[in-house]
């Protein structure tokens, strides 16, 4: 199985994404992961690059979260020289107008694309919330005055974290799914106290964030995570109704589409039975007979390649207990994009699937839902659209000559769509069920975090930069 490499990417990534900011009236609102759709009015140009309708770029800390609007203000998070940042510019000129710093406690060591500052902040119109794995959530006013702090200990998935936080109602939710004693957390916005706090014993590792639904006055949350989506009321956290059918990971978001939830999921291998039986492993590896195996213990082949995976509570031996729950999980892990009708009670998988496919998956981008059609950015540059309400695909992993990864989310305004790869290749396409692509810009670095859209301006961090660009702009501000 091969694990993510990163739990940013999203969202993103994740995770990803401009994901459920409110934006106010000055600036068209843009709905990405767990929104469906984006204003048709609202526009971004065909060809950008550095240099090239430019309207400012800004060296930023470093970090895999996106970018949102806030009146008249870009805001995001990062991290460097040991501090955590958030950091907010001028929209129009790039300006910097104020920085704040965090303490973080200790990072968990994950793969080469973790980063500390991956999960997308939010805001409700009157304070700003982050969230970092290393340190817990935080609120800030538009001026960038401290409102509130709640330190939380650091997930362990073996990657780091990228969930990011959203607000429903009166509630900041943050979802911390992770090897052992996953929880769904429910805070009151406005003075981060706890309001409720949901065990998620039977999920793992995860790095999804949760849907808020219905999206514009909900009374539940959606989560993704380990082979199934569950809703859980938002005013005590007890869950409503489940939906088996997913991956053994989600990194991918579920997004609104008017009536139905759509979500997808990828992990190589997901269904393929491949591990051996407790029993045979043991038997063959556990030189001392104690009914546990260490790394060393344990066989070549999937035991020891998933030892870190299997072994939940990091003590360095795994029981029969631990074995067999991944396994099961490995083994009834499905890839798949699936439409989802909200209600009911209990398991719902037979009553409330609406369609689901299993081609063109993706694997950290979220699905994107536009004008009536759903977009799959599947890694390797392999695009597919499909009919929102049917599930019938337009045209199915058609190349859209950017090779690599893909971690950002899509985005779409007007009759363009944006896919950004790994890679920083930038390709804008038009939307709807014919395949065209319109234009390939190299951004010149990696790009991992989702685009933010507003006031015909697209706003595109990369590794080191964030970049504004407008249709017929010269630049007003770069810093050297």
């Amino acid at each position: 199985m091969r694990m993510p490499p990163a739990p940013s990417f999203l969202l993103l990534v994740a995770l990803a994404a401009a994901t459920h900011a409110a934006q106010p009236p000055a600036w068209p609102e843009f709905r990405g992961p767990g929104r469906s759709g984006v204003r048709l009015d609202a526009s971004f140009p065909v060809r950008f690059a550095p240099g090239t309708n430019q309207l400012w770029s800004r060296t930023v800390p470093g970090g895999h979260s996106s970018p949102i609007l806030w009146n008249n203000l870009v805001l995001l998070t990062g991290a460097e020289s040991n501090r955590l940042v958030v950091l907010a510019l001028d929209a129009a000129t790039g300006t910097p107008r104020w920085r704040r710093e965090l303490d973080p406690g200790k990072a968990e060591a994950g793969s080469r694309l973790s980063h500390p500052a991956t999960a997308t902040p939010v805001t409700d119109g009157e304070r700003l919330i982050t969230y970092f794995a290393p340190f817990g959530l935080a609120a800030f006013s538009q001026d960038g005055t401290p409102l509130w702090t709640h330190p939380l200990p650091t997930p362990v998935t073996g990657h780091g974290a990228s969930s990011s936080p959203v607000i429903a109602g009166d509630l900041v939710l943050q979802l911390c799914d992770q090897d052992i004693g996953s929880y769904l957390l429910a805070l009151d916005r406005a003075t981060g106290k706890p309001r409720w706090r949901t065990e998620r014993p039977e999920f793992r590792r995860g790095f999804s964030t949760p849907l808020p639904w219905p999206p514009r006055n909900p009374d539940s949350v959606i989560v993704a995570g380990t082979l199934r989506l569950a809703a859980y009321q938002l005013r005590d956290g007890a869950e409503l109704w489940t939906v088996r059918g997913l991956p053994n990971e989600l990194v991918a978001s579920p997004v609104a589409n008017n009536d139905t939830i759509l979500v997808a999921g990828w992990t190589h291998g997901s269904g393929v039975p491949r591990m051996p039986t407790w029993e045979s492993v043991s038997g063959s590896g556990d030189a001392n007979a104690d009914g546990r195996l260490t790394r060393e213990e344990a066989t070549a082949g999937p035991a020891r390649q998933h030892f870190h995976y299997i072994d939940a509570n990091r003590d360095g031996q795994v029981d029969r207990a631990e074995y067999e729950t991944i396994a099961r999980i490995f083994n009834e892990s499905k890839n798949v994009a699936m439409a989802v009708r909200p209600g009911g009670r209990g398991d719902v998988t037979d009553t409330h699937v609406a369609w689901q496919v299993q081609r063109g998956l993706p694997y950290v981008p979220c699905p994107l839902v536009y004008d009536g059609h759903v977009y799959l950015m599947k890694n390797g540059g392999l695009l597919s659209c499909l009919d929102a309400d049917t599930g019938e695909f337009r045209y199915q992993e058609e190349r859209v000559g950017a090779l690599g990864d893909y971690y950002s989310s899509p985005v779409a305004a007007g009759d363009r769509l944006l896919a950004i790869s790994q890679a920083g290749v930038a390709v804008v396409l038009k939307t709807g069920p014919n395949f065209e692509v319109l234009q390939r810009n190299p951004l010149g670095e990696e790009v991992l975090a989702t685009p933010a859209l507003g006031h015909d301006t697209l706003f595109v961090r990369t590794l080191t930069r964030l970049f504004a660009f407008r249709e017929g702009a010269m630049p007003h501000a770069t810093d050297r």
